[in-house]
């Protein structure tokens, strides 16, 4: 119960006019050309080659990466903390492997920056 307020605060929050799209947290230092071969390697069997999920090579309904109003509001420390820890470290899917054991700090910077690339829907 606890949990769901939070979420409910947090979406509250999101969505509020005061909260704007320049205070999300970024990274300076993300290579998106780097980060391209790496998010082909290791994102896109599930998120897909776009970012929109369902590539439906390993896991169907998984979370699209390029869904307007969504993707702009996440800080890039949280993708950070996902995709270095998996989604359990964050309260996803357990589905979402830790890559911070193959992947270097940088290497998963170089991913977030190649994932702002991609146009949002």
């Amino acid at each position: 119960m606890r949990l769901l307020t939070i979420l409910m605060l947090g979406a509250i929050w999101l969505t509020s006019p005061a909260f704007a799209q320049e205070d999300v947290e970024r990274f300076t230092d993300g290579n998106a050309a780097n980060g391209a071969p790496l998010y082909k390697r290791y994102c896109s069997g599930c998120h897909g080659a776009d970012g929109r999920g369902g590539a439906h090579t390993f896991m169907p309904h998984i979370q699209n990466l390029t869904r307007k109003d969504y993707i702009e509001f996440i800080p890039d420390g949280f993708l950070y903390t996902v995709i270095a820890e998996g989604g359990v470290a964050v309260g996803k899917s357990g589905y979402m492997p830790a890559w911070g054991g193959t992947l270097s700090e940088q290497d998963i910077k170089d991913v977030i920056a190649f994932i702002r690339t991609l146009p949002t829907y």
